[in-house]
Protein backbone atom coordinates (compact mmCIF):
# COMPACT_ATOMS: atom_id res chain seq x y z
CA UNK A 1 0.00 0.00 0.00
CA UNK A 2 1.66 3.39 -0.99
CA UNK A 3 2.09 5.91 1.36
CA UNK A 4 -0.72 8.55 0.45
CA UNK A 5 -3.44 5.68 0.95
CA UNK A 6 -2.05 4.93 4.19
CA UNK A 7 -2.37 8.60 5.15
CA UNK A 8 -5.86 8.80 3.35
CA UNK A 9 -6.89 5.63 5.69
CA UNK A 10 -5.38 7.19 8.96
CA UNK A 11 -7.14 10.37 8.21
CA UNK A 12 -10.70 8.79 7.68
CA UNK A 13 -10.30 6.93 11.04
CA UNK A 14 -9.18 10.58 13.16
CA UNK A 15 -12.13 11.91 11.56
CA UNK A 16 -14.48 8.91 12.80
CA UNK A 17 -12.96 8.29 15.66
CA UNK A 18 -13.48 12.41 16.13
CA UNK A 19 -17.36 12.45 15.23
CA UNK A 20 -17.78 8.75 17.82
CA UNK A 21 -16.18 11.25 20.57
CA UNK A 22 -18.76 14.01 19.53
CA UNK A 23 -21.67 11.59 19.87
CA UNK A 24 -20.46 10.24 23.12
CA UNK A 25 -20.14 13.76 24.56
CA UNK A 26 -23.68 15.21 22.95
CA UNK A 27 -25.13 12.22 24.77
CA UNK A 28 -23.68 13.15 27.81
CA UNK A 29 -24.90 16.32 27.98
CA UNK A 30 -27.97 15.00 26.97
CA UNK A 31 -27.89 12.73 30.26
CA UNK A 32 -26.57 15.43 32.26
CA UNK A 33 -29.20 18.29 31.28
CA UNK A 34 -31.91 15.49 31.61
CA UNK A 35 -30.52 14.71 35.13
CA UNK A 36 -30.27 18.89 36.11
CA UNK A 37 -34.03 18.59 35.14
CA UNK A 38 -35.11 15.93 37.16
CA UNK A 39 -33.09 17.39 39.96
CA UNK A 40 -34.62 21.18 39.30
CA UNK A 41 -37.97 19.79 39.44
CA UNK A 42 -37.22 17.71 42.84
CA UNK A 43 -36.07 20.16 44.39
CA UNK A 44 -38.96 22.10 43.90
CA UNK A 45 -41.32 19.58 44.70
CA UNK A 46 -39.91 19.44 48.05
CA UNK A 47 -39.87 23.19 48.26
CA UNK A 48 -43.90 23.20 47.82
CA UNK A 49 -43.98 20.60 50.04
CA UNK A 50 -42.12 21.73 52.71
CA UNK A 51 -44.19 25.26 52.25
CA UNK A 52 -47.79 22.90 52.57
CA UNK A 53 -46.24 21.11 55.52
CA UNK A 54 -45.35 24.11 57.27
CA UNK A 55 -48.80 25.82 56.40
CA UNK A 56 -50.58 22.78 58.02
CA UNK A 57 -48.46 22.80 61.10
CA UNK A 58 -48.81 26.30 61.66
CA UNK A 59 -52.67 25.41 61.63
CA UNK A 60 -52.94 23.04 63.66
CA UNK A 61 -50.14 24.85 66.24
CA UNK A 62 -52.69 28.49 66.11
CA UNK A 63 -55.93 26.04 65.87
CA UNK A 64 -57.25 26.19 69.63
CA UNK A 65 -55.05 29.25 70.19
CA UNK A 66 -56.64 32.10 69.56
CA UNK A 67 -58.39 34.77 71.89
CA UNK A 68 -62.47 35.85 71.19
CA UNK A 69 -62.87 39.38 70.65
CA UNK A 70 -66.18 41.36 70.79
CA UNK A 71 -67.35 45.27 71.27
CA UNK A 72 -70.42 45.65 70.61
CA UNK A 73 -74.17 46.15 72.00
CA UNK A 74 -76.75 43.73 72.62
CA UNK A 75 -80.38 42.92 74.07
CA UNK A 76 -80.83 42.23 77.56
CA UNK A 77 -84.21 42.01 79.07
CA UNK A 78 -85.19 45.00 77.23
CA UNK A 79 -82.32 47.14 76.98
CA UNK A 80 -79.12 47.58 74.85
CA UNK A 81 -76.34 46.51 76.90
CA UNK A 82 -72.52 47.38 76.40
CA UNK A 83 -71.30 43.56 75.38
CA UNK A 84 -67.09 43.23 75.42
CA UNK A 85 -64.90 40.19 75.63
CA UNK A 86 -61.55 41.13 77.02
CA UNK A 87 -58.72 39.62 78.52
CA UNK A 88 -60.43 36.46 80.44
CA UNK A 89 -63.55 37.91 80.76
CA UNK A 90 -67.36 38.46 79.25
CA UNK A 91 -68.63 41.79 79.85
CA UNK A 92 -72.26 42.46 79.98
CA UNK A 93 -72.95 46.36 80.89
CA UNK A 94 -70.88 49.55 81.03
CA UNK A 95 -67.04 49.26 82.39
CA UNK A 96 -67.74 52.44 84.52
CA UNK A 97 -71.12 50.79 85.89
CA UNK A 98 -72.00 51.69 89.75
CA UNK A 99 -71.66 48.20 90.30
CA UNK A 100 -68.80 45.64 89.09
CA UNK A 101 -69.87 41.82 89.67
CA UNK A 102 -66.84 39.52 88.89
CA UNK A 103 -68.64 35.33 88.38
CA UNK A 104 -65.87 32.65 87.94
CA UNK A 105 -67.42 29.55 86.35
CA UNK A 106 -67.17 26.40 84.66
CA UNK A 107 -69.60 24.21 82.85
CA UNK A 108 -68.82 21.45 84.31
CA UNK A 109 -69.08 22.54 87.81
CA UNK A 110 -72.58 21.47 89.38
CA UNK A 111 -72.93 24.47 91.77
CA UNK A 112 -72.51 26.71 88.88
CA UNK A 113 -75.26 24.82 87.38
CA UNK A 114 -76.88 25.28 90.39
CA UNK A 115 -76.14 28.94 90.87
CA UNK A 116 -77.47 29.80 87.60
CA UNK A 117 -80.53 28.34 87.75
CA UNK A 118 -81.00 30.07 90.87
CA UNK A 119 -80.02 33.72 89.79
CA UNK A 120 -79.68 33.93 85.84
CA UNK A 121 -82.59 35.98 85.57
CA UNK A 122 -81.92 37.80 88.54
CA UNK A 123 -78.50 39.03 86.86
CA UNK A 124 -80.74 39.74 83.64
CA UNK A 125 -82.71 42.21 85.60
CA UNK A 126 -79.66 43.79 86.93
CA UNK A 127 -77.82 43.97 84.01
CA UNK A 128 -80.84 45.86 82.05
CA UNK A 129 -81.30 47.85 84.54
CA UNK A 130 -77.84 49.70 83.89
CA UNK A 131 -76.35 50.08 86.99
CA UNK A 132 -74.22 46.83 86.44
CA UNK A 133 -71.69 45.20 84.95
CA UNK A 134 -70.99 41.61 84.88
CA UNK A 135 -67.99 39.76 83.87
CA UNK A 136 -68.50 36.24 83.81
CA UNK A 137 -64.84 34.33 83.83
CA UNK A 138 -64.91 31.23 82.43
CA UNK A 139 -62.80 29.11 83.50
CA UNK A 140 -62.07 24.88 83.67
CA UNK A 141 -62.61 24.18 87.05
CA UNK A 142 -62.91 21.19 88.04
CA UNK A 143 -60.42 20.38 85.53
CA UNK A 144 -61.64 16.47 85.40
CA UNK A 145 -64.60 17.57 83.45
CA UNK A 146 -64.27 17.12 79.87
CA UNK A 147 -66.99 18.85 79.18
CA UNK A 148 -66.15 22.11 80.54
CA UNK A 149 -63.36 23.08 78.01
CA UNK A 150 -65.33 21.98 75.02
CA UNK A 151 -68.22 24.02 76.10
CA UNK A 152 -66.21 26.90 77.26
CA UNK A 153 -64.95 27.12 73.73
CA UNK A 154 -68.54 26.66 72.69
CA UNK A 155 -69.48 29.68 74.56
CA UNK A 156 -66.45 31.76 73.57
CA UNK A 157 -67.39 31.34 69.94
CA UNK A 158 -70.82 32.17 70.59
CA UNK A 159 -69.41 35.31 72.45
CA UNK A 160 -67.31 36.46 69.80
CA UNK A 161 -69.59 35.56 66.57
CA UNK A 162 -73.22 35.43 67.68
CA UNK A 163 -73.08 38.18 71.48
CA UNK A 164 -76.39 38.94 71.38
CA UNK A 165 -77.36 35.11 71.48
CA UNK A 166 -74.45 34.20 74.30
CA UNK A 167 -76.06 35.37 77.75
CA UNK A 168 -79.48 32.39 77.07
CA UNK A 169 -76.43 30.13 75.74
CA UNK A 170 -74.46 30.19 78.86
CA UNK A 171 -77.60 29.33 80.40
CA UNK A 172 -78.03 26.83 78.38
CA UNK A 173 -75.01 25.25 78.35
CA UNK A 174 -75.37 24.85 82.22
CA UNK A 175 -78.47 23.18 81.85
CA UNK A 176 -77.31 20.65 79.34
CA UNK A 177 -74.53 19.77 81.44
CA UNK A 178 -74.97 15.90 82.72
CA UNK A 179 -73.06 12.60 83.07
CA UNK A 180 -73.78 11.93 79.37
CA UNK A 181 -72.28 15.18 77.97
CA UNK A 182 -69.11 14.38 79.99
CA UNK A 183 -68.66 12.05 77.03
CA UNK A 184 -69.08 14.55 74.85
CA UNK A 185 -66.79 15.86 71.79
CA UNK A 186 -66.74 19.07 69.38
CA UNK A 187 -69.03 18.29 67.07
CA UNK A 188 -71.86 17.46 69.68
CA UNK A 189 -71.82 20.75 71.01
CA UNK A 190 -71.77 21.99 67.32
CA UNK A 191 -75.23 20.12 67.34
CA UNK A 192 -76.16 21.38 70.54
CA UNK A 193 -75.45 25.41 69.89
CA UNK A 194 -77.15 25.03 66.24
CA UNK A 195 -80.59 23.33 68.38
CA UNK A 196 -80.01 26.26 70.45
CA UNK A 197 -80.28 28.90 67.51
CA UNK A 198 -76.77 29.28 66.65
CA UNK A 199 -76.53 30.25 63.20
CA UNK A 200 -73.49 32.16 62.49
CA UNK A 201 -71.07 30.04 60.40
CA UNK A 202 -67.79 31.02 62.43
CA UNK A 203 -69.41 30.08 65.38
CA UNK A 204 -70.24 27.13 64.50
CA UNK A 205 -66.96 26.29 62.47
CA UNK A 206 -65.01 27.80 66.01
CA UNK A 207 -66.96 25.05 68.17
CA UNK A 208 -65.47 22.73 65.54
CA UNK A 209 -62.29 23.73 65.45
CA UNK A 210 -61.93 24.09 69.47
CA UNK A 211 -60.56 27.29 68.53
CA UNK A 212 -60.91 28.63 71.63
CA UNK A 213 -59.74 26.05 73.71
CA UNK A 214 -56.44 27.13 75.22
CA UNK A 215 -58.44 30.56 75.94
CA UNK A 216 -60.15 28.34 78.43
CA UNK A 217 -57.13 26.87 79.63
CA UNK A 218 -55.60 30.84 79.88
CA UNK A 219 -58.22 32.11 82.18
CA UNK A 220 -58.26 28.45 84.44
CA UNK A 221 -54.04 29.38 84.75
CA UNK A 222 -55.32 32.85 85.55
CA UNK A 223 -57.92 32.30 87.86
CA UNK A 224 -55.78 29.76 90.26
CA UNK A 225 -52.51 32.33 90.15
CA UNK A 226 -55.19 34.89 91.09
CA UNK A 227 -56.23 32.65 94.25
CA UNK A 228 -59.48 31.61 92.74
CA UNK A 229 -59.34 27.72 93.19
CA UNK A 230 -63.42 27.15 93.44
CA UNK A 231 -66.34 27.67 91.22
CA UNK A 232 -68.53 29.59 91.48
CA UNK A 233 -66.86 32.76 92.70
CA UNK A 234 -68.38 36.00 93.19
CA UNK A 235 -66.96 39.30 93.61
CA UNK A 236 -68.23 42.55 94.03
CA UNK A 237 -66.73 45.58 93.34
CA UNK A 238 -63.58 43.68 93.17
CA UNK A 239 -64.13 42.19 96.63
CA UNK A 240 -64.95 38.07 96.99
CA UNK A 241 -68.21 37.91 98.80
CA UNK A 242 -70.35 34.76 99.56
CA UNK A 243 -72.71 33.32 96.91
CA UNK A 244 -75.57 35.45 97.54
CA UNK A 245 -79.45 34.17 96.62
CA UNK A 246 -81.18 36.01 93.97
CA UNK A 247 -82.91 38.30 96.43
CA UNK A 248 -80.27 39.01 98.79
CA UNK A 249 -77.89 39.74 96.04
CA UNK A 250 -80.71 41.91 94.56
CA UNK A 251 -80.78 44.19 97.68
CA UNK A 252 -76.90 44.20 97.89
CA UNK A 253 -76.55 45.28 94.87
CA UNK A 254 -78.95 48.24 94.96
CA UNK A 255 -77.08 49.20 98.03
CA UNK A 256 -74.14 49.46 96.42
CA UNK A 257 -75.83 51.27 93.59
CA UNK A 258 -77.08 54.06 96.00
CA UNK A 259 -80.26 53.40 95.29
Amino acid sequence: MSQDKRDQKAGSGSRTSARERARAEAAAAGRRGRLMQVLVIGGVAVVVIGIIAAAVIISVVTQGRQTPTADTVVPVGGAQVPFRVEGSTVRLGPADAKVQIELYESYGCTHCKDYDAATASTFEELIAGGDVAVSYHLVHIPTESRYAPLAGNASAAVAAHQPEAWLAFHSALFVNQSAATEGWQAPQLRDFASQQGIAAPEALASIDEGRYTSWIKDNTEQAVKAGYRKTPTLLLNGQPTELLPAEALADRVRQLAGS
